[in-house]
């Protein structure tokens, strides 16, 4: 079982109490252990808000607290290991945004990676000042990128940075590249 983790997994889950026999109205306080009761209850993110799954009867649930009919819940349960991401960013096929600087030359890239470094320059402004890519005039922004949008050597770039990290230098086919991941 190396590649199982235990994990406990703190979710908000929404479950309805209605006035029905189903859902008797009884007090509940913050710690209080309840059971799912009814055959299936949904599992959502907010009171009356996107099923995403359904909790069979019988599963342990710990009270985080109420409003109105709805229960905040907390669930242990297992998640298979390679199945888990540390960040956001390591998710393949997730949506990224980045600001992004265009060159012709190596020796301007690094003149600019320098000063975006040095924090005397802000990158929005370096980008319409000194970029040569078509998105220079709005200030270097992508906007959203999925994979595959850009060449793989810059995709992998931009995944690799933490929102607000600036990249190194990057070399393309298309000229030198600096990027400042958004989200």
């Amino acid at each position: 079982m190396k590649n199982v983790l235990v994990a406990l997994i703190t979710l908000l889950i929404i479950i309805s109490l209605s006035n029905t026999s189903a859902y008797p109205q009884t007090e509940l306080n913050q710690g209080d252990e309840v059971y799912v009761k009814v055959n299936t209850e949904n599992f959502r993110l907010s009171p009356n808000g996107s099923i995403i799954t359904q909790l069979p009867q019988g599963t342990k649930l710990t009270v985080l607290g109420e409003q109105n009919n709805w229960v905040a819940v907390q669930i242990v349960g297992w998640i298979y290991k390679p199945s888990l991401a540390k960040s956001k960013t390591e998710i393949v096929g997730l949506t990224m945004r980045a600001l992004h600087i265009m060159v012709r030359t190596e020796e301007e890239a690094k003149d600019i990676l320098t000063l975006l470094k040095s924090g005397n320059a802000d990158f929005s402004t370096v980008a319409k000042e000194r970029s040569i890519g078509p998105n220079a005039q709005r200030g270097g922004d992508l906007g959203k990128i999925n994979k595959g949008d850009l060449l793989p050597v810059l995709d992998d770039a931009i995944r690799k940075l933490q929102p607000n990290e600036v990249s190194n230098v990057i070399k393309s086919e298309l000229g030198y590249h600096i990027f400042k991941r958004i989200e």
